[in-house]
């Protein structure tokens, strides 16, 4: 079954996690791009729109669950994971109220690929 590639935006202040997340997803064939919060994740005058944002939930500023809210407000089209280290019910909550996915930490790397994989066109 062919892979069908995606723009993948990793929000993250852990540098480290971030580049993991972006390496596995780019041995599938998905580009993806890293910003360290979400007032950097899209910076005026940027073009290249992700189909799907994995974000961390704890971020510098707004919360990765504002942060979605924002995202699929402008990509009607996109599709959001949340993923926190954090399992209890307001953290899941926030985020699945956002409109995400939640997967907690440490993540399945297989399952986040197939949900990355599987974002609609």
């Amino acid at each position: 079954m062919p892979v069908i590639v995606r723009h993948v935006l990793i929000v993250d202040d852990n540098v480290s996690l971030a580049e993991n997340i972006a390496e596995i997803l780019q041995i599938y064939g998905h580009s993806t791009r890293i910003a360290g919060s979400a007032e950097q994740a899209f910076p005026s005058g940027r073009d290249d729109q992700p189909d799907v944002v994995v974000t961390d939930y704890r971020l510098p500023g707004i919360s990765g669950a504002i942060f979605v809210r924002r995202f699929l407000a402008t990509h009607a089209r996109g599709r959001a994971m949340v993923i926190s280290a954090s399992t209890d019910a307001k953290t899941i909550d926030a985020a699945t109220e956002a409109g995400a996915a939640f997967m907690a930490k440490p993540l399945d790397f297989t399952l986040l690929e197939r949900w990355v994989a599987d974002a609609p066109a």
